[in-house]
C-alpha cells in the first residue's frame, strides 16, 4: 500500500465527516459505502476527485466492484491505475 495514496482517499473521505478506524487496517477495511460516509448523491464527484486527484480514469466496472466498497479497495484500485498509465 502506498503511504502517499492512502493518505489521500483518507483526505478525500475526511472532507465528508470522520473516517471510522482506529488503525491503518481498519481504516482499510472501512466499508464507507455501507456506512453511508459517501452517499448516492455524493459519488460522482467522490469518484471525480480520485480521478483528478491521481490523473487517473476510473470505469463504471470498477467503481461497481466490491473493491471499491473499502478504502483499502480504492487504495489498490488506483495503484493499479498508475501502474497501467506508466
Amino acid at each position: 500500500m502506498t503511504r502517499e495514496i492512502y493518505d489521500e482517499i483518507v483526505s478525500l473521505l475526511e472532507k465528508r465527516g470522520p473516517v471510522q478506524g482506529n488503525s491503518d487496517q481498519e481504516i482499510c477495511n472501512y466499508r464507507y459505502l455501507d456506512a453511508g460516509h459517501v452517499d448516492s448523491l455524493n459519488i460522482m464527484q467522490f469518484i471525480l476527485e480520485i480521478e483528478e486527484c491521481f490523473g487517473i480514469l476510473l470505469s463504471a466496472e470498477d467503481t461497481q466492484s466490491d473493491e471499491f466498497r473499502t478504502v483499502g479497495g480504492i487504495i489498490a484500485l488506483v495503484e493499479r491505475k498508475r501502474q497501467l498509465n506508466s
